[in-house]
């Protein structure tokens, strides 16, 4: 894992947010449990990268949200867990909550977590699974911020099939915390997984 001088969107032609034309289905309680199942693999595979990623994402979000500016680190290409021949690349965003927001916004860090995928043969842009997009978020991300975890209708034209995109805001006192109403982000979904692992149970 190592710190990427170049930003996201130019990572993965990710741009920004645009409202969803249909709202994706909320999972049920069984892909919950494959969630879940998965995200324990990945984490028993790829700790130790996975922690390397946390700490240095957990490090940015403490310092002062106000003047963070932008800061982007990335995972290194390892295989997925469901297809050997593809390889998934984690990059991280964070940048206060103004950057988002029309007007004055309080202060906060939102968090963009973002899972690209690639053939291992041709480098090309290959598509993962939702369920495995979501269980590399699970892996990596710290219990409680998993509360008010979105995803992402972002478009990104003809790439738009090998990333996925989350988002996660932190307030001042660096907690997970609902979509701030300054924050232009109407492309973004609850994940809603938390929900499913209880009722799972």
């Amino acid at each position: 894992m190592h710190r990427s001088e170049q930003p996201i969107r130019d990572t993965f032609f990710v741009t920004a947010p645009t409202p969803a034309a249909v709202e994706a289905p909320a999972p049920t309680a069984a892909e919950g449990n494959l969630v879940m199942d998965l995200s324990a693999r990945i984490r028993n595979k790829h700790g130790t990268e996975l922690n390397a990623l946390r700490e240095a994402l957990s490090g940015s979000s403490q310092r002062d949200s106000r003047h963070s500016g932008r800061r982007h680190y990335r995972m290194s290409p390892t295989s997925s867990i469901e297809d050997e021949n593809i390889n998934v690349t984690i990059v991280v965003e964070t940048v206060e909550w103004g950057w988002f927001a029309a007007g004055p916004a309080p202060a906060g860090t939102c968090v963009t977590v973002s899972v690209a995928a690639h053939r291992k043969d041709s480098g090309i842009q290959a598509t993962l699974s939702l369920t495995e997009c979501d269980s590399w978020l699970r892996a990596l991300l710290p219990g409680p911020w998993m509360t008010h975890v979105y995803r992402c209708c972002c478009s990104t034209g003809s790439t738009s099939a090998g990333v996925v995109s989350y988002r996660l805001f932190l307030d001042a006192l660096h907690k997970p915390t609902p979509k701030p109403a300054e924050v232009l982000a109407e492309g973004c979904q609850p994940l809603q997984l938390q929900e499913i692992s209880h009722r799972a149970v």
